[in-house]
C-alpha cells in the first residue's frame, strides 16, 4: 500500500471507534434494522393510521409564507412495534493502549507481527521506492508532452520523498506500546493490514467520539487490478458509486451478499453493536493510463455499506446534514458533535478501507416506552407547530413544500444537558443534487412525535455540546 493511499484513508475515515467499541458486546445487525417486537399490535403504522401517501396543506399562521404543504408518494415506517424515550451517556473517549491493545488482536492474525508507524511517515522504503519511481515516470512524461511546468512542480515533491527516505529505517519497529493517533502494521500471508485509533477528546477539551481506520491490502492487489485491463498504469476508487458512473454490461466480481458479509464481519470482530446496514451502494474502479493518466474504463468493482444505530428497528437520525436548510443560519457555528455511522468498502480482495464512529454508549441506554400521537393527531398538531416554527425562523422561499417525511430517533437534551433519544416526525423539501448524487434538504423541520411540537434544531444541538460559536459574522 502506497503513502498516498494510507494518508487517504487515515484523512476520509476520521471518525471511530470508541470504549462502546471496546468490550465483547452481543452484535445486532440486520439488512432492514427490524425488530422483534414488530409484530406487536400491528406495528408502528397500524398503531397510528399512518397512511401509505399523503397530500395535505397547512395552515401558514403568522409565518408569512404564502402556503406550507406536504406530499409524499410514499410513506416509509419502520418495522417495529414499540417506541421509546432512550436516555442515554455518550461514550466514555478514548480508549485506554490496552484496549486498542485488544482491539488491533482482533483485527490482525494472531502471529502476525504488529509494527509501529508514525502517522506523518512513510510505512516502508518499499512502498517509499515505489512511489519515488512513480514520480520519476511522470516527470518524463510531462516534459516528453511539453509541460516544463507540470514537471518542475512534481521534482518539488520527488525532492522531499528522497530527503525522507534517507532518514527511514529497512523496517518498521516493532509495536511496544499502543496510542492514539498513531499507524499498526502487519503483514502475514501476503495480506497487510494498517489500523489507526484517534479520538478529539484526547486532550480533553473535545466531545466523546473517537474513530479508528482499518485498510486490508493483499500483495499483488495493484499488479493484479492493473492487468485486468490493458494499457493501464494505476486504478482508483471513485469517490462518487453508482451503476450510471459506468459503461456496459460488466458484472461485479462479488455478490451484495459477500460484500456484506464481509463488513458485518468487521464489525463483529471489533465488537460494535447496535448498528444496521442502511445503505448499500456498488463501488466502481476507474483504470488509468495514458500521458496524463486518464481514465480508460470504469467498471463495477465491489461495494459501499453505511451503517448507522438503530434502537429496535428504528433509525437514529443526527443533526450533520442542515447546512442546506434555508430557515437555518449555520454561518456562525461549527459542528462538533459526535455521530453513529460505519462505511465500509469491500471489493474482491475483501475489506479495502473502513471507517467506525461510535457516540452514544448503548450500555447506558434507559428506556421509557411511550405513546405516540396518531398520524391524523401528529398532522393536526404538527400544523400549528411547522407555521410557529416558521414564525420564529424565518425562511427565503415563499413556500414551503415538503416531499418526505419519516418517523425516526432524534438525540435531545434538556437544559441541564441530560441526552435523550426522542421518536421524532422528520418534515424535510429534498432536492436532489446531481453533483453529490444524493438528497438534500432545503427545508427540515422536526416535530415531536410524543406532543405534536417542533423540535429547535440548532437550540437542541447546542444543549447537546454538538455546536460552538465561531465569532462569524
Amino acid at each position: 500500500m502506497d503513502k498516498k493511499k494510507i494518508m487517504c484513508a487515515a484523512l476520509i475515515s476520521v471518525m471511530a471507534l470508541s470504549l462502546a467499541a471496546c468490550g465483547n458486546k452481543k452484535v445486532d445487525y440486520g439488512m432492514n434494522g427490524g425488530s422483534d417486537d414488530a409484530a406487536d399490535a400491528g406495528g408502528i403504522s397500524g398503531q397510528l393510521d399512518v397512511p401509505d401517501s399523503c397530500d395535505v396543506t397547512f395552515d401558514t399562521g403568522e409565518s408569512k409564507l404564502s402556503s406550507i404543504t406536504l406530499k409524499d408518494d410514499d410513506i416509509e415506517i419502520p418495522d417495529a412495534g414499540k417506541v421509546y424515550k432512550v436516555g442515554f451517556d455518550a461514550v466514555n473517549a478514548p480508549c485506554s493502549g490496552d484496549e486498542l491493545k485488544t482491539i488491533i488482536s482482533k483485527l490482525f492474525d494472531e502471529t502476525s507481527e504488529v509494527r509501529w508507524q508514525s502517522a506523518d511517515a512513510a510505512d516502508s522504503k518499499e512502498i517509499l521506492d515505489n512511489t519515488i519511481e512513480m514520480y520519476k515516470s511522470e516527470i518524463e512524461k510531462a516534459l516528453a508532452n511539453g509541460d516544463p511546468g507540470y514537471a518542475e512542480l512534481l521534482e518539488v515533491e520527488l525532492v522531499k520523498y528522497g530527503e525522507e527516505r534517507k532518514n527511514m529505517s529497512d523496517e518498521l519497529p516493532l509495536a511496544t506500546e499502543y496510542k492514539l493517533n498513531e499507524h499498526y502494521v502487519a503483514e502475514k500471508d501476503g495480506i497487510q493490514r494498517i489500523f489507526m485509533a484517534a479520538s478529539d477528546a484526547e486532550d480533553g477539551d473535545g466531545y466523546n467520539n473517537s474513530y479508528f481506520t482499518y485498510d486490508m491490502t493483499p500483495e499483488g492487489e495493484d499488479k493484479a487490478l492493473v492487468s485486468e485491463v490493458p494499457g493501464t498504469e494505476s486504478t482508483y476508487e471513485i469517490n462518487v458509486v453508482g451503476e450510471d458512473t459506468y459503461d456496459g454490461d460488466e458484472k461485479n466480481p462479488i455478490t451484495e451478499d459477500e460484500g456484506l458479509g464481509s463488513a458485518m464481519k468487521l464489525l463483529d470482530n471489533l465488537g460494535i453493536s447496535g448498528f444496521a446496514c442502511t445503505e448499500t451502494e456498488e463501488a466502481v474502479r476507474a483504470w488509468t493510463g495514458g500521458s496524463y493518466g486518464e481514465d480508460i474504463c470504469k467498471k463495477p468493482d465491489g461495494y459501499r455499506f453505511q451503517f448507522g444505530r438503530k434502537i429496535d428497528g428504528i433509525d437514529v437520525v443526527y443533526s450533520t446534514d442542515i447546512d442546506t436548510v434555508d430557515s437555518i443560519d449555520t454561518d456562525n457555528l461549527t459542528y462538533k458533535g459526535g455521530v453513529d455511522k460505519a462505511v465500509i468498502s469491500v471489493d474482491k480482495f475483501g475489506v479495502v478501507s473502513s471507517t467506525v464512529y461510535v457516540y452514544a454508549d448503548e450500555d447506558t441506554f434507559d428506556k421509557e416506552e411511550v405513546k405516540l400521537l396518531s398520524w391524523d393527531e401528529m398532522i393536526k398538531a404538527a400544523g400549528e407547530s411547522i407555521a410557529k416554527y416558521y414564525k420564529d425562523h424565518p425562511t427565503n422561499y415563499g413556500t414551503v413544500e415538503f416531499n418526505d417525511v419519516e418517523l425516526a430517533y432524534v438525540p435531545c437534551a434538556d437544559e441541564s444537558g441530560n441526552k435523550y433519544f426522542v421518536p421524532t416526525w422528520i418534515f424535510s423539501q429534498n432536492e436532489y443534487n446531481e453533483d453529490y448524487r444524493c438528497d438534500m434538504p432545503l427545508q427540515r423541520v422536526y416535530i415531536n412525535a410524543i406532543d405534536g411540537n417542533y423540535i429547535d434544531i440548532v437550540d437542541n444541538m447546542k444543549k447537546m455540546g454538538m455546536y460552538e460559536e465561531t465569532g462569524r459574522k
